[in-house]
């Protein structure tokens, strides 16, 4: 079980010598969070992004930036693109995202001849500690996937199931979360859960548990489950929700980090190196987690 956040930073200080790419860097609260990275000694930037503006918020911040790397490329999906160069060509190890729009942060990543793209699917997830649930959890896709098919889906699960593995979470609870515990016709998710289930339960997808429909107060409520009298080896224990669709997976994670006081760590899976992906609003702590998330996944 994860019980904090903190677990990504200190598996990711047992890594020794990590470089993390920084597309268009030039973005005061990435600065500010990469500065704590290095302060805590988890790794070294590589920045990429116009000079002066990276050098103007350094400085306001107290950010000594002399000793690292520094690419002058001032526009920014520009700068992506040379970001996503230095983690393929392995001179980082990570990618992180500074000032850029998700289709200028994606569309390197996802080139086909020039990108990053190991898998059949790129799929987005991110853990996040809430006060009031009694463990870390992740979730699943807020922002890569719009409308995913069960196949999609089932994909989206084994992708993030590896990750729980890489930080000793053998096998994972994952909700299929809907609206109603109930399997209706009227609505596909509840179908899609069910058929999601089955398929764990017949071995298709591995290494985890999957239960579904299941509402969100039976995903994080055992005294739901045992009002509402559910038998479930998920609920009120769940590792990992599916979302049915970017649009719920985006609003329940803006809801929990905006509204519920969680932390989160953001990232992207299918990729030949770890890659975070913050929201551009989420706080400095957030980007801090989430770039010790990845350099924690990195061999």
């Amino acid at each position: 079980m994860l019980k904090s956040l903190q677990t990504f930073v200190e598996l990711a200080k047992a890594k020794t010598g990590k470089k993390i790419a920084v597309a268009a860097a030039e973005d005061k609260t990435t600065l500010q969070a990469l500065k704590r990275i290095v302060e805590e000694g988890i790794a070294t930037p590589i920045l990429v992004g116009d000079e002066q503006k990276i050098q103007q918020i350094c400085n306001e911040i107290d950010f000594d930036i002399r000793s690292f790397q520094l690419i002058d490329v001032k526009v920014p999906f520009k700068a992506c693109q040379k970001a996503v160069e230095l983690v393929r060509e392995g001179e980082a190890d990570v990618l992180t995202r500074g000032l850029l729009s998700t289709p200028d942060y994606l569309r390197p990543i996802l080139n086909k001849e020039k990108g990053l793209k190991n898998a059949r699917l790129v799929s987005h997830a991110a853990f996040l500690e809430m006060p009031t649930y009694h463990k870390v959890f992740a979730f699943t896709d807020s922002g890569i996937n719009i409308a995913p098919d069960v196949n999609d889906k089932a994909l989206m699960i084994q992708n993030c199931v590896k990750v729980f593995h890489s930080v000793g979470i053998d096998n994972p609870k994952v909700s299929v979360m809907a609206a109603t515990e109930g399997v209706k016709t009227a609505m596909p998710s509840t179908i899609d859960a069910a058929i999601l289930t089955q398929m764990n339960r017949r071995g298709g997808i591995k290494g985890c548990v999957v239960d579904g429909p299941l509402s969100v107060d039976l995903t994080f409520s055992k005294e739901s489950v045992e009002h509402k009298g559910m038998e479930t080896p998920v609920g009120g224990d769940a590792d990992l929700i599916l979302l049915p669709d970017i649009n719920a997976a985006n609003a329940f994670y803006k809801s929990c980090t905006f509204l519920g006081g969680a932390k989160g760590a953001s990232f992207i899976m299918g990729t030949m190196a770890p890659i975070d992906f913050p929201s551009r609003s989420d706080s400095i702590e957030t980007k801090f987690y989430s770039m010790a998330c990845v350099v924690a996944q990195t061999k």
